[in-house]
């Protein structure tokens, strides 16, 4: 199957072979898939109506909320260069029952999920205390300036969102987009929460450092 252009038109479910459930939370799930040989990463949304927007104006709908970031992402090369993952398209409605009993969760919902292809990193695992590297940490930083300078603010800031994956050489890729906010003018208002949130990705990095050392410490 071809995989059309995520800015155009949605994918067609019906290639898709799920392996495996890689995560689960009330808002989504994320499956490794096999489609034409290959694996990806497939996230399905819940979907029991549109939440809409809050009174700020901001997206409620974690499903538009990623597809909108991965589009300006895409569009700015950011997947290109590894930051994040590789967008491969979307998918309006996927039926579970097509897909039993892998998609059972999704059964009762009030409207068929919506999904996102992504890039599968068979070799990764969130950041933490024991994995983290001053050599490569630098990685998440200068990601979070592309993100920025694509027009994204991740609005989601944890370690979790964070994976190393394990290459030659290993690198740090930014995921989970669902929460995300997108703008077009780079205004103060952008560029404050940009730089919040650069402080935020330093904050958790030093603090990823210290947690070693105290646990060694104790034991002294």
């Amino acid at each position: 199957m071809h995989l059309r252009s995520p800015s155009l038109e949605n994918m067609d479910p019906s290639n898709i072979h799920i392996i495996r459930e890689i995560w689960r939370s009330d808002a989504s799930s994320i499956f490794e898939v096999d489609l034409d040989g290959q694996q990806y990463a497939l996230k399905l949304f819940h979907d029991n109506g549109d939440p809409g927007y809050a009174e700020n104006g901001r997206d409620l709908n974690r499903f538009r909320c990623e597809l909108n970031a991965y589009k300006k992402l895409v569009t700015a090369g950011v997947c290109t260069r590894g930051f994040v993952p590789k967008f491969y398209g979307y998918i309006d409605r996927m039926d579970p029952a097509a897909f039993h009993p892998a998609l059972q969760s999704f059964a009762h919902d009030k409207l068929k999920p919506r999904a996102i292809l992504l890039e599968y990193f068979p070799n990764a695992e969130s950041l933490n205390c024991v994995n983290y590297s001053d050599a490569l940490y630098p990685q998440a930083i200068e990601g979070m300036h592309e993100i920025h300078r694509a027009g994204v603010h991740h609005e989601d800031i944890y370690p979790k969102n964070l994976l190393l994956v394990h290459e030659n050489p290993d690198r740090l890729v930014w995921i989970d987009f669902d929460v995300a906010t997108t703008f077009t003018d780079l205004g103060p208002e952008q560029l404050a929460r940009g730089d919040h949130e650069i402080a935020l990705v330093k904050g958790f990095g030093e603090a990823l450092v210290w947690v070693p050392l105290l646990s060694t410490e104790s034991f002294s």
